[in-house]
């Protein structure tokens, strides 16, 4: 016999407080606080993109998610778990070497305190221009724009002589498309082009819709702290600037439909 939709909801009215205390339980801290990994750190650090439950410590979490950098991480401060990001623990994209570090690469183990103030403001505040220690150790911001929402990483180009001219194809490499050719600060994964491309085929989805999408991927409860000036802009005309992420989507989508034909 076949059920109805009474009968379902019927199956799961005398679960009910049983799947909210179920839910709760999943807001508690994991692994009473202790790193699952090296044992010795706070695992204070949860992955919402993984399977199963982990608690890692900064470095470990950051070394757990070497080959994953659109997972979505939230930390634990002493009450509940809040957002963060990869890039605040210290996440580096590499490239150019297959996601290793460039054997030119020298990094500086101790910063000047005052080189990158600002660095534990959320995704949302960090800002396209780089650092002077930044800009010396061959680092840069990069914005990816994925499927499940808009990512500011620091990212680490290849040092090699005769590199610089190639980072565009050292993103397409790395399955990126970039939105320029020459110094792109911006660009967007395989994945999330692809959804883009089916989306407005299947769904009739414009493309400023599936931004504000990805948008709300990025900050569902607050959406509106996207601020205009930075690299998440959001306008109706979007010829009025040109760190206009809707229009570049636009226009690096018309290139993989080429590719497509």
């Amino acid at each position: 016999m076949l059920q109805t939709q009474n009968d379902f909801l019927r199956e799961y009215l005398p679960w009910r407080d049983e799947y909210i205390s179920v839910l709760l339980g999943l807001e508690q801290q994991i692994n009473n606080g202790q790193c699952e990994d090296c044992g010795g750190g706070e695992g204070l650090i949860r992955c919402l993109s993984c399977s199963g439950e982990h608690a890692w410590c900064s470095s470990c979490a950051v070394k757990a998610h070497q080959h994953n950098p659109f997972h979505n991480l939230q930390l634990w401060n002493g009450k509940f778990y809040q957002s963060t990001t990869l890039r605040d623990q210290g996440y580096i994209v590499y490239l150019g070497h297959g996601g290793r570090p460039c054997p030119h690469f020298q990094q500086q183990s101790n910063p000047p305190p005052w080189s990158d103030l600002g660095a534990m403001e959320d995704v949302f505040g960090h800002g396209e221009g780089d650092t002077i220690y930044e800009t010396q150790l061959g680092l840069s911001n990069l914005v990816i724009v994925h499927s499940t929402g808009v990512y500011s990483h620091r990212v680490s180009w290849c040092q090699c002589p005769g590199a610089e001219m190639d980072r565009h194809l050292h993103l397409l490499k790395a399955r990126l498309f970039p939105a320029s050719i020459t110094r792109p600060q911006s660009a967007f994964t395989f994945d999330v082009l692809d959804n883009f491309l089916i989306d407005a085929l299947e769904c009739k989805t414009s493309a400023m819709s599936f931004y504000q999408k990805l948008r709300r991927f990025t900050n569902n409860a607050f959406p509106h702290k996207i601020p205009v000036s930075n690299f998440f802009i959001i306008v109706l005309h979007a010829y009025l600037t040109k760190q206009d992420r809707y229009r570049e989507l636009m226009r690096v989508s018309q290139y993989m439909e080429g590719f497509d034909e």
